[in-house]
């Protein structure tokens, strides 16, 4: 889908690196560019620390992981909310997943192809283990 990371593109990513103790990147070199510096740009947008808690990761289910286009993550001091509501500023997150089940809530982070962005599931909130809803308005309401 997209062309991967090198170390000379790591270079110029301010915030994250492949070494990282603290990021899970998996093989950051087979992270998507454009994913990549869209976190970037959003761990400058929000001034707080954004923590990888999954990055390239093989998957028997499949999914967009194993492409190297999805993150899980958590910004450290936001709500659930309010990190869907920054993320959801950047056209490059077409598919986000809100985890309100993991330990540090987070995201779901991917760049899917933009005609698949438009589908019901491109938005999704994880309640507990294995339980998705859609994240849309009548949800939303039941979940808050």
């Amino acid at each position: 889908m997209n062309d991967l990371m090198t170390s000379e593109l790591w270079d110029n990513i301010r915030y994250f690196k492949p070494g990282s103790k603290i990021d899970k990147w998996g093989d950051p070199y087979k992270m998507s560019v454009r994913l990549i510096f869209g976190l970037d740009n959003l761990r400058d947008y929000v001034g707080r620390e954004i923590n990888i808690h999954c990055g390239y990761e093989v998957r028997e289910t499949g999914g967009l992981h194993p492409s190297g286009n999805a993150v899980d993550c958590h910004i450290k001091g936001l709500s659930l909310v309010d990190q869907f509501l920054v993320a959801s500023r950047f056209e490059i997150f077409t598919g986000i997943g809100l985890y309100k089940c993991w330990r540090r809530q987070g995201l779901h982070l991917d760049n899917r192809p933009k005609k698949q962005a438009l589908e019901p599931s491109a938005r999704w909130i994880c309640i507990e283990q294995g339980k998705y809803l859609a994240f849309n308005a009548g949800n939303f309401k039941k979940l808050f």
